[in-house]
């Protein structure tokens, strides 16, 4: 049985977004200056702390973009959080938006941490509260027409809400992601659904289209990185 740690799964959200970096805007559904540049955090405080914030990217105002992912938003993260904003906000010298992915969350919006002279607030995004029905049918539309697709909405569809059970939601994201162009685009998304899938539907699953990606040969990408 293949199993999958926490670790792997947080890598999974950091390779996806560093390797579709520039699409993440438009898959966060957020308003902000287009990503310039990703950032390699090389605050050595930072660096000597097991405690590593997610990713960081610079956006063409100047601004910094500070991504992360937890399974659960809590007040011990946001003030995590904030101790990370602030110490780049001291290294930097600009301004921070920080955005939190969760898979599930009925609260959602925005968090915010107030201990009186101090407000810190982030925004938290919750995969669970996007149609994934009306993003399978757009995604399909798109790939037979040969039209470029968001990556990052393959990877984390199956998160998402939808009328279909998790195993026919993955089963048809992954058949989605056969028709990418790009082969090595195309291996690499679906590896990274696989990994992040783990936490949501039946190991059997999972080892069958494992199996069916080694008889492909294409699970070099995810024993290369320890998935």
């Amino acid at each position: 049985m293949r199993k999958i740690n926490h670790q792997n799964y947080d890598l999974v959200f950091k390779e996806a977004f560093s390797i579709f970096n520039k699409k993440s805007l438009a898959f966060l559904g957020i308003d902000l200056p287009s990503i310039d540049s990703f950032m390699v955090t090389e605050i050595p405080e930072v660096e000597t702390t097991d405690d590593m914030m997610d990713l960081n990217f610079r956006l063409e105002d100047g601004s910094i973009l500070h991504l992360e992912e937890e399974t659960k938003l809590s007040r011990r993260d946001l003030i995590r959080f904030a101790h990370y904003d602030l110490r780049l906000f001291q290294y930097y010298d600009s301004p921070v938006h920080t955005v939190v992915l969760t898979p599930a969350d009925s609260s959602g919006g925005t968090k915010v941490l107030d201990i009186g002279s101090l407000q810190y607030n982030v925004l938290q995004i919750v995969l669970s509260d996007r149609d994934g029905d009306a993003l399978l049918s757009q995604m399909q539309n798109a790939l037979e027409k040969g039209e470029q697709v968001n990556e990052l909405e393959l990877i984390f569809l199956p998160l998402m809400k939808s009328e279909l059970t998790k195993t026919e939601l993955l089963r048809k994201t992954i058949e989605l992601e056969k028709q990418l162009p790009i082969k090595d685009i195309r291996n690499k998304v679906r590896e990274l659904t696989l990994i992040l899938a783990d936490k949501i539907v039946d190991k059997k699953l999972l080892d069958e289209l494992w199996e069916e990606l080694r008889m492909l040969k294409v699970v070099k990408y995810a024993e290369e990185k320890g998935m």
